[in-house]
């Protein structure tokens, strides 16, 4: 038992960082059994079922402007496979629904025979028919450990993982992951040191310059039970794009007593089409005090812009995050942020597997967490975001906006959760997009079930 137990306290500490490469489990309720494979091999079924209702109001193609209010349902699938083979050997499968306009989810209403009320295919009006979904592999991967090489815990992983460094701010896809091959070890208890490669683009396997790959070592280092800091470095190549990209990120958090904190900071390098340099940077601090019901929270951010579109200097901050809640629940997660994408490689239009993230966006934010039961969260948030650079006559107000989440516990595994947003967009989509500014309102429920 023992040794099953420091098995799964130092996954858990290899994993735990985020700064590599991780999985995301579904909790397993106490009442589910493993199935049990042929001899001591033991496999673990999870999954999730989501359906969420959406409520949208004064927004369209990303931007804020005059439109007809929108309304709709979704609903995402996943099932999971775990295989713990021996004790230091494990595979990982996931699936996921997905449709060829929702990524990762389907729409109610929406079809293998048209939904449109003129076609009667399937039933009358194009009833009785099944959802506009497919499934695929969100997660695909084999992982060893041991003390046996080096005497100290070490190992790898190896296949398509979700993939994050440091907080995110540079580099999070871990909406639908990368293929990838991961090691990492642990010479001491309070270090862990990885290296990782994963393949972004394959084009043509006979040509050895049309991909994209992506280099990482990083280490985070325990400084007690509360306190963390980490650093990571990024090499991007892409040789017939003629893209050599570099990004060094540091990260701390920690907590004395009550109030917690986490800084970090990522500075860009390189080249673009030779002849373009890289200079962004982004920087980021957050403080919260917790007094039980009660957490404080408060946080800056500041995404570098471009100050000069004439010169040769990509000074724009370049993210590469998924299509996720990076912070707010509209600017950026639904609506175009401030983003010039000068380089080409960050549009500011949130998509299916992209968002903006913080390139050129300055923010303050202001929240504040109430958990008056045990099965009940609230939470309340204000923001006011600005173009870091703006170009000529634009100004570089980018508005406010105020978010409030309710999470309830129904039942074990069973998450009920609302999200109401409102988004004032300021002078500078009006300036730059020649818009009309009306402020955006949106809201979502969703229930969500783990097993």
């Amino acid at each position: 038992m023992k040794k099953y137990l420091a098995l799964i306290l130092g996954v858990l500490f290899v994993l735990s960082f985020a700064a590599s490469a991780f999985a995301i489990h579904a909790e397993i309720p106490a009442e589910t059994q493993s199935v049990v494979a042929k001899g001591s091999t033991q496999i673990t079924l999870g999954g999730e079922l989501r359906t969420r209702g959406w409520w949208r109001e004064n927004i369209a193609g990303g931007l804020g402007q005059e439109t007809n209010t929108q309304a709709w349902w979704d609903q995402r699938v996943r099932l999971s496979l775990d295989a713990s083979v021996t004790p230091n050997v494990k595979g990982f499968v996931q699936l996921e629904s997905t449709s060829s306009t929702d990524g990762d989810k389907y729409k109610w209403g929406n079809g293998e025979a048209s939904g449109e009320l003129s076609k009667a295919s399937g039933g009358a009006g194009g009833t009785n028919k099944k959802p506009d979904g497919t499934i695929n592999i969100l997660q695909a991967w084999i992982q060893y450990t041991g003390s046996g090489l080096f005497g100290f815990n070490s190992g790898f992983k190896i296949g398509h993982m979700p993939l994050k460094l440091g907080y995110g701010q540079f580099f999070d896809n871990t909406q639908y992951g990368d293929d990838a091959l991961v090691l990492f070890m642990d010479p001491m208890k309070q270090l862990h040191v990885g290296l990782l490669t994963f393949k972004g683009i394959e084009g043509s396997i006979t040509d050895n310059t049309d991909d994209l790959d992506a280099y990482v070592g990083l280490f985070t280092y325990k400084l007690d039970d509360k306190n963390t800091l980490g650093a990571n470095y990024t090499y991007i190549n892409a040789s017939d794009l003629r893209l050599t990209m570099q990004n060094v990120g540091l990260h701390a958090d920690g907590a004395f007593g009550g109030l917690g904190y986490r800084v970090s900071g990522d500075l860009q390098f390189g080249d673009r089409d030779d002849d373009r340099e890289f200079g962004g940077y982004a920087i980021s601090a957050a403080l919260n005090y917790k007094l039980d019901p009660v957490n404080i929270r408060g946080s800056f951010v500041y995404g570098s812009g471009d100050d000069d579109l004439t010169d040769s200097d990509l000074d724009e901050f370049v993210p590469f995050v998924g299509n996720i809640q990076n912070y707010s629940f509209i600017y950026e997660y639904q609506h175009a942020t401030t983003a010039l994408n000068e380089s080409g490689l960050n549009s500011a239009v949130p998509v299916d597997g992209h968002a903006a993230g913080v390139a050129n966006t300055t923010y303050f934010n202001l929240g504040v967490d109430y958990s008056p039961m045990k099965d009940l969260a609230l939470s309340l948030d204000g923001y006011y975001f600005m173009a870091t650079e703006t170009p000529n006559n634009v100004d570089d107000d980018a508005g406010w906006e105020v978010d409030a989440k309710i999470k309830y516990s129904l039942a074990k595994n069973l998450i009920y959760q609302i999200d109401l947003g409102y988004y004032d967009t300021g002078d500078f989509f009006k300036d730059k997009y020649n818009i009309d500014t009306d402020g955006v309102t949106a809201m979502r429920h969703a229930l969500t079930l783990s097993f």
